[in-house]
């Protein structure tokens, strides 16, 4: 099967992505073989270890069965719906968002109440931007997530370059030439309230995950902060962390 040779840039998320498409699409089906390594190497101009990355996502996702030494089989065209962010470093935290579609619902300043205050950490009476969104995946009717994401007011001139960039903070380092040096992120379990979960398309009171994300630049400014909530059974987040050096004390055995 010839196709065009995509750039040497593309991401093994991309990859998996647009193999999402072409299953959902029938392209590829149970009835006949799924590209191998090398196939899709060739296609997309990349090392076997990005093609090998993107497998293991379509084999999270639940759509292929990978085996040693052979090709891989699709195991279903309709999976499991859950979206999987498997994060090995800062920059895979907001993988998700380079993988799906957003809606822009509203864009306004508001001043922190208490309430805001205890959910965000920061400082009752501040003003900050607030835009809310809708994430969908390819392919998916229901929403993946809804998010607010609110910006110090010294940096919503970004806004406007925010659907070119994909995310926020690239759009806030590129237009101010500032560097997030640090992110925080924490994630807690709720039940979603009635204003979430008609965004969501859930019954109030259902269980979420919410995702909240600090941007700060290299003068510790706060600049982002991003709160996502996630339907429980719409996302998970899977964690590897590379140990470097046992603590000092420590022997290995």
């Amino acid at each position: 099967m010839s196709a065009t040779r995509k750039p040497h840039t593309i991401g093994y998320r991309q990859i998996a992505g647009i193999l999402v498409g072409e299953i959902q699409n029938g392209q590829w089906t149970t009835q006949n073989q799924f590209p191998t390594e090398m196939e899709l190497v060739e296609r997309f101009g990349v090392g076997r270890n990005t093609v090998r990355e993107a497998l293991r996502e379509l084999q999270d996702l639940g759509y292929i069965r990978r085996r040693r030494g052979a090709r891989s089989v699709l195991a279903t065209a309709s999976p499991d719906s859950a979206f999987v962010n498997a994060v090995h470093s800062a920059h895979e935290l907001l993988d998700y968002a380079k993988v799906t579609r957003f809606t822009l619902l509203a864009t306004e300043t508001i001043r922190v109440d208490a309430a805001l205050s205890r959910m965000l950490e920061v400082e009752a009476g501040g003003e900050w931007v607030r835009i809310g969104l809708l994430r969908n995946r390819e392919g998916q009717t229901a929403p993946l997530c809804y998010s607010e994401v609110y910006v110090a007011p010294a940096y919503a001139g970004a806004i406007a370059d925010f659907e070119n960039e994909g995310e926020l903070f690239a759009a806030i380092e590129r237009r101010y030439h500032i560097v997030v040096r640090r992110i925080e992120q924490e994630i807690e379990a709720i039940l979603v309230d009635a204003n979430i979960a008609s965004r969501l398309n859930v019954p109030i009171g259902s269980p979420a995950l919410r995702v909240r994300t600090k941007f700060f630049s290299g003068d510790d400014e706060l600049v982002e902060i991003g709160v996502v909530n996630f339907p429980a059974s719409r996302y998970k987040v899977r964690l590897s962390l590379d140990r470097r050096s046992a603590p000092a004390g420590m022997t290995a055995g």
